[in-house]
């Protein structure tokens, strides 16, 4: 027995809604969603930085520097016989 979802159901019947008055042409539809976009520009929008990323030399450097931990490993204290 499958459990119905009521959200998920009203998504999916405005989804066919759309899709039959756009006649199921997707590039239509989002044709549309773009010109609707478009006439909401006047709402405020955020928008962050950009992240600082690390160059490829640095982050190897970063790599090098860190050590195993040698409790870790089951060789570290003991000598071979």
């Amino acid at each position: 027995m499958t459990r119905r979802d009521s959200i998920v159901d009203e998504v999916r019947k405005h989804r066919a809604a759309l899709a039959r008055e756009y006649g199921n042409d997707l590039d239509a539809i989002i044709a549309a969603f773009q010109r609707e976009d478009a006439a909401d520009s006047e709402r405020p929008t955020v928008s962050f930085p950009e992240k600082r990323l690390i160059k490829p030399k640095a982050r190897a450097k970063a790599r090098r520097i860190r050590r195993p931990n040698k409790r870790l490993h089951r060789t570290a204290g003991r000598q071979e016989r």
